[in-house]
């Protein structure tokens, strides 16, 4: 099955590639010559995109206190490039897996942003991670795509595999090992080194998040952080309700990088309260 499932990602037959919008938002925001107009112009080709990206503005959240926003350039302004691009993905990738599938999508998505702020979040108040913010949002928006390559490439199997294998406390990646030879970590990383043009750092992100905390993840911050994103996120009850296994948090480790309870309780409501916030715009 495992050879089966690989060649299927290898051709490009039903592939979901990443939406032109994201490239050239990606070279637009890149490119020091850019103006907040430019990226403007760019983004109004897409309405739909550019009236969420005004609509999460005025969210509390994202900074949407006093006068209300209408017009996208203020939009841009008072989030920022970098948070538009990351929003950007946010709203762009769950179209592209849209087949039926036995999966509660909105859950799957709410979880992989839960994940994305918390990852961000760390890797901005922990110094000891020592981590770019920029890449943590991506990697842990991210780091479960391939649970949905494994619902868009086999459907029928893998649906029936989730049929069976609920409540079973044991990993998920565990029993896909043993189901298809291969493991949602493993071929998510395949699936965008071979379709998307994603930094290195974000795939090591997807194909190695299920591994536990550990001091060895000091040499790649930003999977370090998606670890205990995910870790934090899962025990916190903003999972994505596919597996029953729940691995038990490490706060000892988590302290030792200065993550106290009262930020880990900050974090956790401000991520509850994006989730909130955001989930009207996000998932219609």
């Amino acid at each position: 099955m495992r050879e089966h499932i690989l060649e299927i990602i290898q051709e490009k037959k039903n592939i979901p590639p990443l939406p032109d919008i994201l490239h050239r938002l990606e070279a637009k925001i890149g490119s020091p010559k850019s103006q907040v107009s430019d990226i403007a112009i760019l983004i109004e080709t897409e309405p739909i995109l550019s009236g969420r990206l005004i609509q999460l503005s005025n969210s509390v959240f994202f900074g949407g206190t006093g006068c209300k926003v209408e017009k996208l350039p203020d939009a841009i302004i008072r989030l920022g490039l970098k948070m538009i691009l990351d929003l950007a993905y946010t709203l762009e990738l769950p179209k592209l897996f849209l087949r039926e599938s036995a999966l509660n999508q909105k859950k799957f998505w709410q979880h992989s942003l839960a994940v994305a702020i918390l990852a961000r979040l760390l890797a901005e108040n922990l110094k000891p991670l020592n981590c770019d913010p920029d890449p943590c949002y991506l990697s842990g928006l991210m780091h479960d795509i391939g649970i949905m390559v494994f619902s868009f490439v086999i459907p029928k199997e893998y649906g029936q595999f989730l049929k069976e294998v609920r409540g079973i406390n044991q990993p998920l990646h565990v029993l896909e090992q043993k189901r298809f030879g291969i493991a949602h970590p493993e071929l998510g990383a395949e699936f965008i080194r071979k379709w998307w043009p994603i930094p290195s750092n974000v795939v090591l992100a997807v194909e190695k998040h299920f591994l536990q905390v550990s001091e060895k993840g000091k040499k790649f911050p930003t999977l370090l952080s998606v670890i205990m994103a995910n870790d934090v996120a899962n025990h916190f009850g903003m999972d994505h309700n596919i597996s029953a296994y729940k691995e038990e948090l490490d706060r000892g480790f988590l302290q030792s990088y200065g993550l106290t309870p009262a930020m880990l309780d900050e974090m956790i409501d401000k991520t509850r309260d994006s989730l909130h916030m955001a989930q009207e715009v996000l998932y219609k």
